[in-house]
């Protein structure tokens, strides 16, 4: 009996591209009877009989078709180019070493204040400390972190080595409605010292001089020698000027013996403040200067200005005051604005 043979054939280039083995050709020979006649059903279930065998054959090639492409894309084409990672390390780096993640934020730029007392009692759990400021009963509680630096005599060491009951000094900042220690120094040795304060007292006789700490407001009594400096300003001086009331600077030794001591101002001593105003009460009538020459602040006395003029003052303006120690404080005698324009006091 004659007949038709009829070759089915499927093919495929695709390349896998992890075996880059190219897909063998697929073949399937089917052999129909030339003169038998085809019944409905028959070519109806022929039908079916091809649809199913080219499902058959066409399915792996499709299947490795899509790995194909998943893993290369198209065949023969240059992959894809693959997302720009991130170093974290570099990203750190950029930000100064703050770990935005990790580390506390930076403590905000707040005015310093300088703190000596008594430590009463540390809490290492919540990270925060009693303070007794000296010359006070007032109790102080302290925050602090890693950001807090800590020394003892002059070298950096841990929290753990805040005891109660030592002598200590800080450097405080209000963050948030917290008191928050920046620094913290811990003397245990007096080889030598410098401090600042007011004369009470100057016993001629014993060459003793009697200063009013600043710091600690505790009364220090300093003994002159024969080598003691003083000066008076920027000139030499002498003991006469040791008057009771000058403010002074003092550098002395481990037994209290003056090396050098400065009278910053005497009363009766007049001055000119010239900087800019940092702080207005005008119910004490006292303002604050930030003063230029030396970087200082200085509180100011302004009962002696008339009211009209005091009116015209307000924080962050440019002013230039005259002023007289009267042995407790600064008074002001006369003050003129300084024009931002020019740098010169407008009468």
């Amino acid at each position: 009996m004659e007949g038709k043979l009829i070759v089915f054939e499927a093919d495929s280039t695709t390349l896998d591209a992890n075996s880059a083995v190219r897909v063998r050709r697929h073949s399937q020979h089917l052999w129909l009877p030339e003169t038998a006649p085809v019944h409905p059903k028959s070519r109806k279930a022929m039908r079916t009989y091809f649809h199913s065998l080219s499902l058959v054959l066409v399915l792996p090639l499709v299947s490795n078709f899509g790995v194909g492409q998943g893993q290369s894309g198209f065949a023969g084409s240059p992959a894809s180019p693959s997302p720009p990672t991130t170093n974290t390390a570099n990203a750190v780096g950029q930000q100064g070493g703050h770990d935005p993640l990790l580390d506390l934020p930076p403590l905000p730029n707040s005015q310093i204040t300088l703190m000596g007392g008594i430590v009463l009692n540390t809490d290492e759990v919540m990270n925060r400390m009693t303070f007794q400021p000296f010359g006070t009963k007032q109790k102080i509680q302290v925050h602090f972190d890693t950001r807090t630096r800590f020394f003892m005599d002059g070298k950096p060491i841990t929290e753990r080595e805040v005891k109660q009951g030592q002598r200590i000094y800080l450097d405080t900042m209000l963050n948030g409605d917290r008191v928050f220690a920046k620094t913290m120094w811990i003397r245990t040795t007096s080889n030598n010292g410098v401090g600042r304060g007011q004369i009470v007292a100057y016993d001629s006789q014993r060459k003793i001089v009697t200063v009013r700490d600043e710091l600690s407001n505790q009364a220090v009594k300093l003994q002159l020698t024969p080598s003691t400096v003083i000066h008076v300003g920027n000139r030499t001086g002498s003991e006469h000027d040791l008057a009771q009331g000058s403010l002074v600077n003092m550098d002395f030794g481990a037994q209290k013996e003056l090396r050098a001591i400065t009278v910053v101002a005497a009363p009766g001593s007049t001055f000119v403040f010239a900087g800019r105003v940092s702080y207005v009460d005008m119910s004490q009538k006292l303002i604050a200067i930030d003063n230029h020459s030396d970087g200082k602040k200085y509180d100011i006395d302004m009962e002696a200005i008339p009211q009209s003029v005091l009116r015209q003052i307000h924080e962050g303006q440019e002013v230039s005051v005259s002023t007289v120690f009267d042995g407790s404080h600064y008074a002001g005698r006369s003050i003129d604005f300084v024009s931002a324009n020019s740098g010169r006091p407008n009468r």
